[in-house]
């Protein structure tokens, strides 16, 4: 899901790199987006979403929130600054009611928005990823009308995402134990209840509940997984990283997922947080 910018900071990881997330559409709605509309029904649930509201998707992807959106009724318009991505979810606007999603390029820290235009938002390990995040959901709560509600979600208990556990355990027994990275992931910059709460109140939103959701990634075997790994630019670069031994590698986290749960469909435990935080009716934006 691609974050706020289009001008690629040296700093940046390659999950906050709009650009290189337009090499991962498919595989990313293939792979990653039936664990990310598992997030985003609890979301939506939360934010009682309805017929006649018009809610705001940030950090959209390939659009499987918006769609789930449309069919609760509501209208949607998502934005991501990943261009293909965009595309992808205009493509599949048509499988929603006529004209009740839109779809658009957009920079998350400036949306070219009306203020006060929005009864909702969410955004489903988007934002999480900007550069500057509390900006980002500032300009959220300025779209908002006063009272309006935000969804969001992001990492919680790193460990109890099995996905990226198994890949390191595998890279571990290839290549011997890796030094920790240099910097924090930046979807784990939020993985502390504190920090997260944090993050809502600097972005002048008041925090409404905080809950952990799991949620399994399922794929159709082990293999089949392991051959679509690459699925997000941080996940690319760790398997390029591994040069000449990736296929072990990804042999590797193949062999034990069939070891543990077989040679037919597989599930992986992911643990999130769902945020939920209401624009104050007399906050000034």
């Amino acid at each position: 899901m691609g974050p706020d910018a289009e001008r690629v900071a040296p700093d940046l990881q390659p999950d906050q790199q709009p650009a290189r997330w337009d090499d991962h559409v498919s595989l990313y709605e293939a792979v990653f987006e039936p664990l990310t509309n598992a997030f985003a029904a609890h979301a939506l649930d939360a934010l009682e979403i309805r017929p006649g509201l018009r809610c705001l998707d940030v950090g959209a992807g390939s659009g499987g929130a918006a769609l789930l959106c449309a069919r609760r009724g509501a209208s949607l318009f998502a934005i991501d600054a990943s261009a293909r991505m965009a595309q992808r979810i205009a493509a599949r606007s048509g499988d929603a009611r006529p004209r009740s999603v839109h779809a658009a390029v957009m920079d998350g820290n400036a949306l070219a928005l009306r203020s006060d235009s929005f009864d909702a938002a969410l955004s489903i390990f988007g934002v999480i990823l900007f550069p500057d995040p509390v900006r980002a959901l500032r300009e959220v709560g300025r779209v908002l009308k006063p009272g309006g509600r935000v969804a969001v979600v992001t990492w919680t208990e790193p460990q109890r995402y099995e996905l990226a556990a198994r890949l390191i355990a595998a890279i571990a027994a290839v290549r011997g134990p890796q030094p920790a990275p240099a910097a924090l992931p930046a979807q784990l910059r939020f993985c502390e209840e504190p920090a997260f709460r944090a993050l809502f109140e600097r972005a002048g939103l008041t925090v409404e509940s905080v809950t952990v959701i799991e949620e399994p990634l399922r794929a159709p075997s082990a293999r089949w997984l392991a051959d679509r790994l690459a699925f997000a630019p941080g996940l690319a670069a760790v398997l390029a990283a591994q040069a000449d031994d990736r296929a072990a590698v990804l042999d590797r986290f193949a062999a034990d997922l069939e070891r543990d749960q077989g040679f037919g469909a597989v599930a992986l435990t992911a643990a999130a947080f769902l945020g939920i935080a209401r624009r104050s009716a007399v906050t000034q934006w």
